[in-house]
């Protein structure tokens, strides 16, 4: 009997046709591959081949972190109607609380808050760093320090390959500072900065940062988004859409599938969601009415429908024209969710706990 005859991939296909396919599959499976031998392992591990994937991966593979109930679960958003959404359960190598806060996410990088720490971590891959922010206490500063008007971010600077934890904070005399800490040098800086108008100071108050486009962006004023240039180091404004007007309840930023969105509610039973469908494109924002009075958005599908929360509880899906397309009344809203990209990507220095160094 003729055998069939067994690959040897290692000897059978360059390196250069190995690459390129596994660049084309899933972190999920990549990390599986990595057992499969020293060649792979060497390969998968790889900064560069980390960030050639990310490069090509990063437009589709957008996962849903789920923090509550003392568990961190992963959420493929294209399953979310099905039986089984492809729920990954998690686990980060710090004692993070049920009061930690996601306060951004960047690059497949998570930050999480829980003072006097914050948690940069890779859900992907484990790879994780603390940074401790205890020199902000009260008792650390030779002034006072107005703890509720922190804004926390997350972000990537291209220019200089690295990552920044950035705070934002005021003192009692209505100077504000922005903190932010080098992963790549590994210690934290800080400049005394003013925002672009006045009125923005009184509005921050423990803000998220949502990293897009090369800037962290936070949601502080009623007629624009404040933004911060991560290469620059600057602050700008992103105006909100003209049709929008004032006369609206509340007004809260989204990132959802990669696009900027504001979740509107007026005294009417519908919420507005206004979709920037081209960065810093003003003419681009597009409103989607939504015949509900409080619809918590989570995603925003390739197909540019609409997935979140009703205020009757379930989970629904929307089109553009308002009309509903799918409704799951079995789900669990009793979780904090945030989108993030999968990614092998490890940040530039190594794991552990950094200190501010004076």
């Amino acid at each position: 009997m003729e055998m069939t005859k067994r690959i040897n991939y290692k000897n059978d296909l360059p390196n250069e046709l190995i690459m390129e396919i596994l660049t084309r599959l899933p972190v999920e499976s990549l990390m599986r591959f990595k057992c499969v031998s020293k060649s792979w392992f060497s390969i998968i591990s790889n900064d560069s081949f980390a960030k050639s994937h990310f490069e090509r991966s990063a437009s589709s593979s957008h996962r849903i972190l789920c923090h509550g109930d003392g568990e961190l679960r992963s959420i493929d958003p294209d399953l979310l109607f099905h039986k089984d959404p492809h729920t990954i359960k998690l686990s980060i190598p710090y004692s993070l609380s049920a009061y930690a806060r996601i306060q951004g996410s960047c690059r497949g990088f998570m930050m999480l808050q829980e003072f006097p720490d914050l948690v940069i971590w890779n859900p992907s891959t484990g790879v994780n760093k603390r940074i401790s922010y205890d020199h902000l206490s009260p008792g650390n500063l030779e002034f006072g320090i107005i703890l509720d008007s922190f804004m926390f971010g997350f972000g990537y600077d291209a220019s200089r390959d690295d990552y920044l934890a950035i705070i934002v904070w005021c003192d009692v005399n209505g100077r504000r500072f922005l903190e932010y800490f080098s992963m790549r040098i590994n210690k934290w800086e800080r400049v005394e900065i003013a925002l672009p108008r006045p009125s923005m100071d009184a509005a921050a108050s423990l803000s998220p940062g949502y990293y897009l486009n090369g800037a962290i962006h936070w949601d502080i004023s009623s007629d624009s988004i404040l933004a911060f240039d991560m290469i620059e180091r600057e602050f700008f404004e992103i105006p909100l859409p003209e049709p929008l007007g004032k006369e609206f309840m509340s007004c809260c930023l989204e990132l959802l599938g990669g696009f900027l969105c504001l979740s509107v509610w007026r005294e009417s039973k519908k919420t507005e969601i206004w979709v920037m469908k081209e960065y810093g494109v003003a003419s681009s924002w597009t409103a989607y009415r939504i015949p509900e009075s409080n619809f918590d958005p989570l995603y925003f599908t390739k197909s540019d429908e609409i997935i979140g929360f009703p205020s009757v509880g379930g989970l629904a899906k929307y089109d553009e024209k308002g009309e509903l397309r799918e409704y799951m009344e079995n789900w669990n809203y009793e979780y904090h969710f945030w989108m993030y990209l999968e990614s092998l990507l490890s940040l530039p220095s190594s794991s552990g706990i950094a200190w501010k160094e004076e």
